[in-house]
């Protein structure tokens, strides 16, 4: 049975959602829309670096000057997870919010992708500066490194194993042992390639037991994850024939559109699979703003049936179906009128309709591809409601549900 929590969110300024913070994903694609976007990375990117350099941990130094010199004004720093110049300017004596930290290190991630290091002296210097910064200030780019970077982020993770081999040695007294113990967290939480290839070979070799603590689930299948949008679930036949005679199967469709346009009603989710559960944390916004946040749990044994099931997928049929019984309707009705009055243009064109229907129905029945665009998943559990994601990469559904399986077999 899923385990339903609601925490409730805190809003500070009006419009502006405080706590909890919003997925790095999100940021970043916020920020990527932002007029002036890239000088707020460019600006964090400065200041952070500068720090790393003067092994400073108060970022409000310097901070106005740097805005100043890129043109940048208050409200010019204005962002929907706060004011990036505020967040810059807050005292280091004061608390700073998950929301800020997420903002702030995806400006970081987004600064160094805008001007990637190139060769591996540049990434060995800028993973130093970066482990420095996560151990010393709320900046932490290298959670945000593989949704910012992409597969550019690899050479900095294989120059990030090296930084933690040398900790593990004592020959890094620069980062010290609080960098390469954030520097081996990111490592051990990164899903690129590289960097689980590193970190499972270093969860082997290290020395230090937190480290190899901090990267064991590198050694067996971690989580995947696929983000989407809570949908409805799929309903039963009894259940289609009472909306659809009641007239509600078309009312509910458009009451959602209606609020999905008008009211900017959104339930965004993000499923997480492991070899033992899988977890759906989902949010309602309503005019921009969270108004509930949900985290379900569904352990693999309380599982009845994982189902992933692409977009429309009897659309083709259904489409075939109501073409073959208008054309059959016309050209039959066609056809007899034409055999009453004895003329062969109504007979011939009759019979066509006819051909025309039936090849219309086979066509998209047998020869349409089943469209890969996007996929539901339905989550049915032995207790309680089945849950439905919709809008998500076919990909990375195949792959979450492949590691789900992978763990289950194992």
């Amino acid at each position: 049975m899923p385990a339903d929590q609601t925490p409730k969110s805190t809003l500070g300024a009006p419009g502006r959602l405080t706590a909890p913070s919003a997925p790095i994903p999100e940021v970043l694609a916020e920020l990527a829309g932002h007029p002036r976007g890239d000088d707020l990375a460019r600006l964090v990117h400065a200041i952070a670096f500068a720090c790393a350099d003067e092994r400073r941990t108060s970022l409000p130094d310097g901070a106005r000057d740097a805005a100043a010199r890129l043109g940048l004004s208050t409200e010019d720093a204005e962002t929907p997870f706060g004011n990036v110049l505020a967040a810059l300017e807050r005292s280091p004596n004061e608390p700073t919010g998950p929301a800020t930290r997420a903002l702030l290190s995806a400006l970081l991630a987004r600064g160094i992708a805008l001007a990637p290091p190139e060769g591996v002296e540049a990434e060995r210097r800028v993973i130093e500066a970066l482990a420095w910064v996560a151990a010393h200030t709320p900046l932490d780019a290298l959670s945000a490194a593989d949704a910012a970077l992409g597969p550019k982020a690899d050479g900095l993770w294989r120059e990030a194993a090296a930084l933690v081999r040398r900790a593990d040695e004592g020959a890094a007294p620069l980062v010290g042992r609080a960098g390469a113990l954030v520097v081996a967290a990111a490592l051990g939480a990164s899903t690129s390639a590289a960097a689980r290839s590193e970190a499972k070979t270093l969860a082997a070799e290290a020395r230090d037991p937190v480290v190899r603590a901090l990267l064991q689930d590198a050694r067996s299948p971690g989580a995947a994850a696929a983000a989407g949008e809570l949908v409805p679930p799929p309903r039963g036949p009894l259940a289609l024939v009472l909306l659809a005679v009641t007239g509600l199967l078309f009312v509910l469709p458009l009451a959602r559109l209606i609020g999905r346009f008008v009211l900017r009603y959104r339930c965004p989710a993000e499923m997480r699979v492991s070899p033992r559960s899988i977890t759906v944390l989902a949010k309602t916004e309503l005019l921009g703003r969270t108004v509930r946040e949900r985290e379900m749990v569904f352990p693999v044994e309380g599982l009845t049936r994982v189902a992933r099931e692409v977009r429309y997928p009897r659309l083709a049929m259904y489409a075939g179906l109501f073409a073959l019984a208008i054309g059959s309707y016309i050209g039959v009705s066609l056809f007899v009128d034409g055999a009453r009055a004895g003329s062969p243009d109504l007979l011939g064109m009759g019979a066509l309709l006819v051909a025309v229907s039936i090849a219309i129905d086979f066509a998209l029945t047998n020869l349409m591809p089943a469209s890969r665009g996007r996929c539901r998943v339905v989550l049915v559990p032995q207790k309680g409601p089945t849950v439905a994601l919709g809008r998500l990469d076919p990909a990375l559904a195949d792959s979450a549900i492949g590691r789900l399986l992978q763990g289950s077999s194992s």
